[in-house]
Order: structure tokens, then C-alpha cells, then sequence
């Protein structure tokens, strides 16, 4: 997979705010291999998805009221995508102001107005690749914890993944600590929990490594 650094400017906006198919290998009731297709979500996607857990209102956690860390920077670096891809988009000529409410049309319109000239584009491949940078360190995969057991919804306990020419086996499921709860995502089919949801995925874990 390409670097943020080494992608052009349609990459590394595809990256940050389109879905995109992934296969997903599992396996029919007979026990034989199946490959499907599920939706990973963006970076922009994951990074609010990111949001909900540590966001919540009430009692719980460390009882300050305040949100984990890593809530936190998540909120900071959404405001900073918000409010610069708001001035990009009016200062680009933007007048629909039904995509000027959402951040990932107001990107999209923004990189294809920045093609017309070498330095508008080269600044929106900084920028918007910088941004794919801040999310991706967000979910460092130092602080993700291995879970053991079966995702409940591609029904696979390992999938591979290739790292530098290899083929690497990991656990599907993983797990990313808050102080104010956990966010869970499966490796293999791209889905999540989060809140109470966690309680649904604990039936699939035996322990945690």
C-alpha cells in the first residue's frame, strides 16, 4: 500500500473520505471458503466513529465528566478538518450549500478545484495527506489490544495481511482502551463496537491478550 506521502491528490482524498470495498474471506455452513465484499469506512469515517465512546455525557469513567485523551484529540483534529475544508470550499468557489454541510463533499470539491493549478494541489496533498497521517496516529497499533475469539460477523478468528512482501496471520479482533470505554474493531471485515455494543462482542472473546 502507498504511503500519504507518495499518494497524488485523488489518493490520498479517496482515502480520507470514501468507503471503500474490502474482501472478506469466511466460510459457508459447510465449512468452505467464501470471499464477500464489506465496506471499510473512510478515515474521516473511522475518525467520528472514534468520537462516540469517549464522548458520552454522564457519570462513569474517571468520573471528571471529561473525555478520554484520545477523545479529545480526536474532537480537535475533526474541528481543524471541519473549519479548514469550510474556508476551502467557500474560498473555491463552492455554492451548494447543501454539500457545504458535509466535511467530505467540501474536501472532494476542494481537490478537484486544486487540480487547476500545480501549487492550489500541492497544498491539498499536504494537507489533506497530513490529515490521513493525524487519524492513522490516532489508532496507533501499539495501543490496540489482541482479542481472542471469533468476530461475530465474518465469523473468523485470524486473517492475513501483507507486511513488506510477507504474509502476516493476526487476530481478527482488536481493541483500543479509552478511560471512558473501549472502541473494538475487527481487522478482517472492517466492523465496530462500541458502548453497550461491547457487551454483545464479549460472548465472542474467550480472553484477552
Amino acid at each position: 500500500m502507498k504511503s500519504n506521502e507518495s499518494m497524488d491528490l485523488g489518493g490520498v482524498v479517496s482515502k480520507l473520505t470514501r468507503n471503500t470495498p474490502q474482501p472478506v474471506e469466511t466460510e459457508d455452513e459447510a465449512g468452505n471458503a467464501v470471499t464477500r465484499y464489506r465496506m471499510w469506512p473512510s478515515l474521516l469515517g473511522q475518525l467520528q466513529a472514534a468520537l462516540t465512546p469517549g464522548m458520552e455525557s454522564g457519570s462513569g469513567g474517571s468520573g471528571s465528566g471529561r473525555p478520554a485523551p484520545m477523545a479529545l484529540n480526536a474532537f480537535d483534529l475533526l474541528r481543524r478538518i471541519d473549519e479548514t475544508s469550510t474556508y476551502q470550499y467557500w474560498t473555491f468557489g463552492g455554492t451548494d450549500r447543501l454539500d457545504a454541510t458535509s466535511i467530505a463533499k467540501r474536501i472532494q470539491f476542494w481537490a478537484v478545484k486544486a487540480l487547476a493549478a500545480p501549487e492550489s494541489e500541492k497544498e491539498a496533498i499536504r494537507m489533506i495527506g497530513g490529515w490521513c497521517n493525524d487519524i492513522e496516529a490516532l489508532f496507533n497499533p501499539q495501543q490496540r489490544i489482541e482479542l481472542k475469539g471469533k468476530c461475530p460477523e465474518c465469523q473468523l478468528s485470524h486473517y492475513k495481511v501483507e507486511d513488506e512482501g510477507e504474509m502476516i496471520r493476526k487476530p481478527t479482533l482488536t481493541a483500543v482502551p479509552h478511560e471512558r470505554g473501549t472502541f473494538a474493531s475487527c481487522g478482517n471485515c472492517g466492523a465496530t463496537w462500541s458502548g453497550y455494543q461491547l457487551h454483545a462482542l464479549a460472548d465472542h472473546v474467550t480472553r484477552v491478550g
